[in-house]
């Protein structure tokens, strides 16, 4: 895997920012990015979350499930990125995560944040609300 370690100073504070910063990157790469497995080392969350799992169980998923990128933010932010064009076109397990009116950025539903989640409608135990 391929790896880039990107420096924002300040403006990565922000776990959002930083992810916005990464998709930009990995756009170098790969013409639609998709993010695939992420760990934020400030809250010590990670993605996809796996019960019970230890701490760099986040990197082996993205690693054993087609990551060919990885980028660090700041030494604090990682995401593992593949090309989605990899997935068949509509796939139900990938989201697109508008921003601020932009293009989004696409995760498996499993890396996208519980705030991601509720954005998109989700309930906390699983499932849409309508």
């Amino acid at each position: 895997m391929k790896n880039i370690d990107l420096s924002l100073e300040a403006t990565s504070d922000n776990f959002f920012n930083a992810r916005r910063a990464a998709a930009d990157r990995a756009r170098e790469n790969f013409s639609e990015p998709l993010i695939i497995a992420w760990k934020d080392d400030q809250t010590g969350l990670f993605g996809p979350e796996i019960p019970g799992a230890s701490d760099d169980r986040w990197h082996d998923y993205g690693e054993n499930n087609n990551g060919l990128l990885q980028v660090n933010v700041d030494g604090k932010y990682h995401f593992i990125f593949t090309e989605s064009e990899e997935f068949a076109s509509p796939d139900i397990n990938v989201e697109t995560l508008a921003e601020d009116g932009d293009s989004g950025i696409l995760c498996l539903r499993d890396a996208c944040t519980e705030e991601d989640r509720r954005k998109l409608g989700y309930f906390a135990g699983g499932g849409v609300g309508g």
